[in-house]
């Protein structure tokens, strides 16, 4: 019984330190060249600031619910990790920079550093780290919607922490929760659910060219 716990666990931790494998990016385009790879990141940039636009407010919650969610799980999910991150961490610089790629066309210093929804940008950044990571070691096709769903979760670490260290006067003392996170739960599983079915639909093209 020890035995085969140590196995199992053996096998996770292979699991994790593996090398990479492509990316969904690389396999669609294998002749990849330093061009195609800037123009994917620029690209993607483009695409989540111009999902970050379409957005709708609840009643009394200044954190709109937005298609950057989506964007994100793209990112991770096509570029895989070094390219993923380096369109969110280029998505997050622009906007600090003042150019309005950001929900509303926010941008800026104050708007990063000292607004809302500062925590949730970082979690884009971590979300789409652990996607694409998770996403070049197996969890791809039909698997995609789990590295997704943690990537998910984990866009919400950053903005309660960010949301319970910083004094917005929002959410209400006690309601982190109720104010920040779950009323973003149905959007998110409906984000959740279309990203996988892409990427999915796009494996399956790749598959096919075999």
């Amino acid at each position: 019984m020890q035995q085969t716990v140590i196995s199992t666990s053996s096998t996770k931790t292979r699991f994790l330190l593996d090398s990479p494998g492509p990316s969904l990016f690389e396999c669609l385009l294998p002749t990849v060249n330093l061009w195609h790879k800037t123009g994917a990141v620029i690209i993607g940039i483009f695409l989540v600031s111009l999902l970050a636009q379409a957005r709708f407010y609840l009643p009394d919650n200044p954190v709109p619910i937005t298609l950057q969610g989506f964007g994100v799980l793209m990112l991770g999910s096509v570029l895989g990790l070094r390219l993923g991150l380096l369109a969110a961490i280029g998505y997050y610089l622009v906007g600090m920079l003042g150019i309005p790629v950001f929900a509303k066309g926010g941008a800026g210093w104050d708007y990063v550093v000292h607004g809302v929804t500062g925590g949730y940008l970082l979690g884009f950044i971590l979300a789409t780290g652990v996607i694409g990571y998770l996403s070049q070691r197996g969890w791809n096709r039909g698997r995609s919607l789990w590295p997704m769903l943690i990537g998910s979760l984990l866009i919400y670490a950053p903005a309660l922490i960010w949301l319970s260290v910083f004094d917005f006067s929002w959410p209400a003392e006690g309601k982190l929760l109720s104010g920040a996170f779950y009323p973003f739960i149905p959007g998110d599983l409906l984000k959740l659910v279309s990203a996988s079915a892409l990427t999915g639909g796009l494996w399956h093209l790749v598959d096919r060219k075999k």
